[in-house]
């Protein structure tokens, strides 16, 4: 059973509306085989899905027409218009029982090789056609549209515009002096002017929602997550071997602050190597001894990222100095939803996503990946940018 096609601009802008408001939906896509004869291959997303929901399990239910269920459907078509169907979840007797549905009149409601999303509430399944209509103008001007989406946003709505209240506040102030002096500064600058309270939680910091401060033009990357190797996997055993394997001595103390990439080798013979058959991310080095000193899991990263970046504000401020003091003058939001982790290979092979070692023999503040910010838009779908200067 194949995925879906690759989706087009529109297609891409439906499901981000879709993931920013954390909604859960599964994807079809009908061919014109499929249409004509009344069958649509459950593709293992569209299995989840309905499982996720406790709607039904393939995977228990029996071949034939006798086990065949049916579940009650809406389609909310793209004039508006709701139309009741009826969902046929069943496993013919045919080949292996591959999973199959089907809606009632469904070839009367959409063309082939369109993209039908599925969400699902007290009703039943509800079925929207995100190659014919723009689910966030609908949202807004449609009737059954904007009563079937705003039981779903509403609440998650409330949160980012609370947020970018606070955050259009925090610009109006102008430039504010930064309490730390380092390249976090602007982080704890910003958490502690929307008094958050500095802690060493994974969780998002504001109501679920990721900030990541940045400052223009000084950095051109942004954090995404921390994330040690997996050290059973790697050559060396810890973060303090690997300090004392690649290293150097600065003063009194030994350090390795250093940006790792698969673009190019560092100044200590180090750069990211990514083996697709393995699903392996591995540091190499130049070293005949120690050629591959750390390694990580890619789903491991995958899972990191998808748990991180659920919703992120990623705000930028304008940096300068007066005498010692750095200030910094907030002026822009970057609002993104869901990664697509299917990137994160293809990123960090290219060198658009790095990763920062900041050891020393007092401490290490783990190994930061990050991805440069002209490439945020090719891990996060259609980010929403935020004037924070403008009310």
């Amino acid at each position: 059973m194949h995925a879906v096609r690759k989706l087009n601009p529109l297609e891409v802008e439906n499901i981000a509306f879709l993931t920013r408001y954390d909604l859960d939906f599964g994807l079809l896509e009908p061919t014109e085989n499929g249409l004509r004869k009344g069958i649509l291959d459950a593709t293992n997303e569209y299995r989840k899905f309905l499982l996720r929901n406790a709607i039904h399990n393939y995977s228990s239910q029996e071949q034939g027409q006798d086990h065949k269920l049916y579940v009650p459907a809406h389609f909310l078509l793209p004039t508006g218009e709701v139309v009741s169907a009826r969902a046929s979840l069943y496993r013919p007797d045919t080949k292996m029982g591959d999973a199959r549905v089907w809606f009632s009149r469904m070839r009367n409601y959409c063309q082939p090789h369109d993209i039908l999303v599925s969400l699902w509430s007290k009703e039943g399944l509800w079925i929207l056609n995100a190659t014919r209509v723009r689910f966030a103008t609908s949202a807004s001007l449609s009737e059954h549209y904007r009563k079937l989406l705003h039981a779903f946003t509403e609440g998650r709505e409330s949160i980012f515009e609370e947020l970018l209240e606070k955050l259009r506040e925090l610009s109006a102030r102008g430039p504010i002096p930064v309490y730390k002096q380092a390249d976090a500064g602007g982080g704890h600058l910003l958490e502690t002017e929307l008094g958050i309270r500095q802690n060493s939680s994974e969780n998002p910091d504001y109501k679920g929602i990721e900030l990541k401060s940045t400052r223009a033009p000084r950095l051109a990357r942004s954090n995404l997550f921390v994330k040690v190797p997996d050290w059973e996997l790697s050559q060396v055993i810890d973060a303090q071997d690997m300090l004392r394997e690649f290293g150097y001595r600065r003063g009194r103390e030994r350090k390795l602050n250093c940006t790792i990439s698969a673009a190019a080798w560092n100044a200590q013979g180090l750069k990211f190597e990514v083996d697709e058959e393995s699903d392996l991310l591995h540091v190499v080095s130049q070293r005949i001894d120690i050629p591959k000193p750390e390694t990580w899991r890619l789903q491991g990263l995958r899972d990191k990222l998808t748990a991180k970046h659920a919703d992120t504000f990623w705000v930028t401020g304008e940096s300068h100095f007066v005498g010692p003091v750095e200030y910094i003058h907030f002026q822009s939001a970057t609002q993104t939803s869901k990664p697509i982790v299917q990137q994160l290979s293809p990123m960090l092979r290219s060198g658009a996503i790095t990763m920062d070692h900041m050891l020393t023999s007092s401490g290490d503040k783990g190994p930061e990946f990050k991805v440069h910010k002209k490439h945020i838009n090719e891990l996060f779908p259609a980010p929403i940018f935020h004037d924070l200067t403008v009310h």
